[in-house]
């Protein structure tokens, strides 16, 4: 477990140093979104000929935004070969998961997926994924992925390489440009500064706050903030102590919550944000109904299409007393290949668009559309890498001193399911007051602590 914690850190280190400035092409402006479908889903995928064998490709997190970056990269790919034509299929992030798991159960799988190292563990409990540790490292390129992540891929899931990892999202801070400057104030920095100016500027009788408090799957937010307040209570950024028992419940994190529901309990914030997910969120801030916001770098796609360049700008996380801040372990994203054919199946087209989806150029265009860092070395070397803000910021993060990484437990197979439905209803509980902060992390400690000690008896 300590050498997956390290390897985590390590690639944060590598992505700083690996950022300059180069000449290889800038990434392609992404084109308008395709007409027809709710969103977060994409409209039925042209009839693919008859002559080419079928590819399907979900998007774990299609949106307004990402979906016409893939669509144009398969569009790309369809176009570059005669063999395999790829049908592209993006849904909202809010229903991955389930409409994932149900296709695994009904065996109505796509060939290739987009995944985070967390939810890869689950898919591999249920032998849904392949190893392409044959395919990558006979692939000529495949010394452009970075390195540590590789390994780190393979450590979490014990051997096999479950997925090319190409990018990954930094937690961050966004607001409103206009406001500050009508205001002639600075973004807060330090948690104290940010919950006076959730105070001051809370205006319940016409809609208008300071915060967009997230309370449905409100993982990396509250974590963020729970780890900053409390310091860590001592333990950096683990979970567990040197017993491997929890220190979630702690009451350095208790505090931490406590202030955190205050935001709701004092009506600093919008009453719908007990029932607020990201989509919400995204809209109170896009809106007008606040103007900060929590969330990673890849929300920079929506700020544009509500806000307009200009009108938003993003911070580091913000700051404890110490001068410390912690945000939510690194999660990189991989594109993996389901079991759809056994796994001595032929995959030669799945694989073939991945390798396409992991070069340079393609990284390179998502990262920078998407608010992404990439995992693919050689895309820093185009110039949109050194012109990006939120890239550039999210590279001074991780080479800040101050800035401590959560150590997420991506090899808990339950980890997963406590971050999407375990955490919502007891924050929820709390917002409400129907449950104490600290009835609520005493069971996460409980489940946690009872997680770990049931992965390090199988190891």
């Amino acid at each position: 477990m300590k050498r997956i914690l390290a390897l985590l850190l390590a690639v944060l280190l590598i992505a700083g140093l690996a950022a300059c400035g180069g000449g290889t092409q800038a990434p392609a402006a992404t084109p308008a979104p395709p007409a027809g479908g709710e969103a977060g889903e994409t409209p039925a995928p042209p009839a693919a000929p008859a002559e080419r064998e079928v590819i399907q490709f979900w998007n774990n997190a299609g949106d307004d935004v990402s979906n016409p970056l893939y669509q144009q990269l398969i569009d790309e790919f369809n176009a570059s070969q005669d063999r395999f034509y790829v049908e592209y299929t993006g849904i909202a992030f809010a229903d991955f998961a389930n409409r994932l798991t149900m296709a695994v159960a009904t065996d109505t799988m796509p060939d290739v997926t987009i995944l985070g190292f967390s939810s890869m563990i689950i898919y591999q409990e249920m032998g849904a994924l392949i190893d392409l540790r044959d395919k990558f490292f006979a692939w000529e390129n495949h010394g452009e992925i970075s390195p540590v992540l590789v390994d780190t891929s393979m450590e979490l899931a014990r051997g096999p390489l479950l997925g090319v990892p190409f990018a990954y999202n930094q937690e961050v801070s966004w607001y409103y440009t206009p406001f500050f400057a009508e205001h002639n104030i600075s973004p807060p920095a330090t948690q104290s500064e940010f919950l006076a100016m959730a105070e001051e500027f809370a205006d319940p009788a016409n809609d208008r706050y300071f915060f967009s408090l997230r309370a449905v799957r409100p993982y990396d937010n509250l974590v963020g903030w729970l780890f900053t307040y409390a310091d860590g209570a001592g333990f950096g950024g683990s979970y567990f102590d040197e017993n491997n028992v929890s220190v979630i419940n702690r009451p350095e994190f208790v505090a931490a919550m406590d202030a955190y529901a205050s935001l709701f309990w004092n009506g600093w914030v919008s009453g719908d944000s007990v029932n607020a997910n990201f989509g919400e969120m995204v809209a109170e801030f896009g809106g007008g109904t606040s103007v900060y916001i929590m969330h990673n770098s890849s929300s920079v796609g929506q700020h544009r299409n509500n806000l307009g360049e200009g009108n938003f700008g993003v911070k580091q996380a913000l700051m404890n007393e110490h001068g410390r801040f912690f945000t939510s372990g690194l999660q990189p994203n991989i594109y993996s290949i389901m079991n759809t054919r056994g796994q001595d199946g032929d995959y030669t087209g799945a694989w073939e668009l991945i390798k396409f989806l992991s070069s340079a150029d393609a990284v390179g265009r998502v990262a920078d559309t998407l608010g992404r860092v990439p995992v693919n070395q050689v895309a820093f070397d185009a110039p949109w890498a050194a012109q990006n803000e939120v890239l550039q910021l999210c590279l001074e993060i991780i080479n800040n001193p101050n800035f401590i990484q959560i150590q997420n437990p991506y090899w808990l197979p339950d980890f997963q399911h406590w971050v999407n439905d375990i955490m919502t209803a007891g924050f929820q509980a709390v917002l409400l007051r129907d449950r104490t902060s600290q009835d609520v992390l005493d069971e996460w400690a409980s489940l946690l602590t009872a997680w770990q000690a049931e992965w390090l008896g199988n190891q």
